[in-house]
């Protein structure tokens, strides 16, 4: 947990690292890389960065997230309305919670996020 300091992404010590296939890919082997800066006691809150190699998976946000793209370039297809959003470095975005999507990645992405699971009450 880090409730009680100043976090800068990239240069303060990691809370987590995962790194994996992502599974059951639509296209490609994506290989992604989660590193967490910033986990808030709460299971709530959290920043960090992903990076992710080519390929295409299905995914429904368990959590709002923001993504700012610093390498590279994402596709974000809505599965409601095959709206496709095209980012690139440089780009920012928001992933409302619950909202399904297929992320294409063509060769290389990566991003800085800040997610939150839960914002009822607030």
């Amino acid at each position: 947990m880090s409730d009680e300091k100043v976090v800068t992404l990239e240069k303060s010590e990691p809370v987590s690292r995962t790194s994996a296939p992502k599974a059951n890919p639509k296209s490609g082997e994506p290989f992604t890389n989660n590193v967490t800066y910033f986990d808030h006691s709460s299971g709530n809150f959290k920043a960090g960065t992903w990076d992710c190699t080519a390929g295409s998976w299905e995914h429904n946000h368990p959590k709002l997230e923001f993504c700012y793209i610093v390498e590279g370039s994402v596709k974000i297809i809505e599965e409601d309305t095959g709206v496709t959003h095209v980012y690139n470095k440089g780009d920012s975005f928001v992933v409302p919670k619950g909202t399904r999507v297929t992320w294409v990645v063509d060769e290389y992405a990566k991003k800085l996020f800040v997610s939150a699971a839960h914002l009822e009450g607030l």
